[in-house]
């Protein structure tokens, strides 16, 4: 029998992790994951909560001083993957990479960065039933660090993945988030093509910022200028 530590996951604790999270339950039947509205009955499709499952993930590869890090209880003192611009250009990543719906075990028909939020959120629920109760919108959010560690586990080593999208995805998705976190998205201006400040990456890199040369390497060491063979 599958159980929280052996990394198993079977369809029992999937629908049961549905069930209880009602209002995720409700939300994944608006979006057609699980059923579809009678016909002629008024649409109530909210799309789902994208910018707050890939906040989940990026303070789950990168905690920092943000509130999501904080509601995990994995948290820094200082700014981490939550930071203007990372949530934007992970969404841009997965909308341009994943122009084809998720299909596996489960299938999830929406592409990018939407397809990845419901599969995240449908397994969510699954780890803690009350995660549709919290601060967030996206149960993954509101889920804490090690309940986030046992979704990626589950979706990673799962057998019935095995060649789908969704192996693949997944194992792509914290370094993406890293990347993202650790680039100069926090302070780049795509128009003009340049940082308008330092940005948080540098920092999280401890990267000195670029440079047009050094003191050091000017001229010759201590007017040395030949060497004899």
């Amino acid at each position: 029998m599958a159980c929280e530590h052996d990394g198993s996951w079977n369809r029992r604790q999937f629908l049961t992790g549905l069930i209880g999270g009602g209002a995720a339950l409700a939300a994944l039947a608006a979006l057609g994951v699980v059923g579809a509205p009678a016909a002629g009955a008024q649409p109530a499709a909210p799309a789902p909560p994208i910018r707050d499952t890939i906040n989940g993930v990026l303070s789950f590869v990168v905690p920092g001083n943000d509130p999501y890090s904080h509601h995990q209880g994995v948290a820094t003192d200082r700014p981490g993957g939550v930071t203007p611009g990372t949530a934007a250009s992970l969404e841009r990543t997965l909308d341009r990479a994943l122009a084809i719906p998720l299909f596996g075990g489960v299938g999830v028909p929406l592409p990018g960065a939407a397809g990845v939020a419901v599969l995240l959120n449908i397994f969510a629920a699954t780890a803690d039933p009350g995660a549709s109760n919290g601060p967030f919108a996206a149960p993954f959010a509101n889920l804490d660090f090690a309940k986030k560690a046992l979704v990626f586990e589950w979706l990673d080593t799962d057998p019935r993945f095995e060649n789908f999208i969704i192996r693949f995805v997944v194992n792509a998705l914290p370094t993406l988030a890293a990347f993202a976190a650790f680039s100069e998205v926090s302070a780049f201006d795509p128009v003009e093509r340049k940082t308008t400040g330092r940005p948080v990456g540098w920092d999280l890199s401890n990267y000195a910022g670029p440079s047009d040369g050094w003191d050091e390497v000017i001229g010759y060491y201590r007017g040395i200028d030949k060497v004899e063979a």
